[in-house]
């Protein structure tokens, strides 16, 4: 369904046309679904790392890395990160590994002290901070950061009509659907609308949940208990 054909779906849903339910809200509304679209398959992808098709490059974020710096702000799109790599002096990106302060004894400006190639990396708030902090003398500087991140949707705009939502075309119609019961006052009907949502969401997280057919489901031994793991 493209912009256009969803605008129609939400008048045929709850009786609206463009003059009663402005194409505005309509699109305001039906962004809102999106993002909730997008939460869902995060939540469910099995080894998937969903990517709005509507996006024009990967989900790859490089800046330039600083010597002696340690805090690298992440881009404003993203909502997660997947990996993060450095480039070390020969120019190959080295993958670091992520850890916690409760993951160390001691206090943080003590743990890899100096300059050299980072081996962890460490979440605060939207930045990355970098363990050891980079050196020029171990890193290649130029966008020597490397971040594989899950980014927010590209939005429908209002006056698109041929833009399609970058996800499976067949639970396109959770966007009108989602829409049209923002808009409902019927309390019959907003309870049908809701109920053919929900059977389409459900859908949609099974459908995101077994899309690597060829990942391998494994039960490994815990060795340890960490919470933060």
């Amino acid at each position: 369904m493209n912009v256009q054909d969803l605008k129609n779906d939400i008048n045929l849903l709850c009786g609206s046309t463009s003059a009663t339910y402005l194409n505005a809200d309509k699109i305001r509304n039906v962004n809102i679904a999106y993002q909730d679209v997008a939460r869902l398959i995060w939540e469910s992808a099995a080894g998937w790392q969903f990517d709005d098709s509507n996006s024009t490059t990967l989900p790859l974020v490089k800046t330039t890395l600083v010597h002696g710096q340690q805090d690298y702000s992440l881009p404003s799109t993203s909502q997660r990160v997947e990996s993060v790599m450095v480039k070390d002096s020969g120019g190959n990106f080295q993958k670091l590994r992520q850890f916690d302060i409760h993951d160390t004894t001691i206090a943080l400006p003590e743990f890899y002290e100096g300059n050299n190639l980072p081996l962890y990396y460490d979440m605060v708030g939207r930045s990355i901070m970098l363990y050891p902090t980079p050196s020029s003398a171990y890193c290649t500087l130029a966008s020597g950061l490397g971040v594989y991140i899950n980014r927010d949707v590209t939005e429908l705009g209002v006056s698109a009509t041929s833009t399609t939502p970058g996800f499976a075309t067949g639970f396109h119609r959770i966007l009108s659907l989602g829409a049209a019961i923002d808009f409902t006052q019927d309390p019959s009907q907003r309870e049908f609308l809701l109920v053919q949502k929900d059977r389409l969401e459900r859908g949609l997280v099974r459908f995101y949940s077994k899309r690597n057919v060829e990942e391998h489901q494994q039960i490994k031994p815990l060795k340890s208990w960490n919470k933060y793991n």
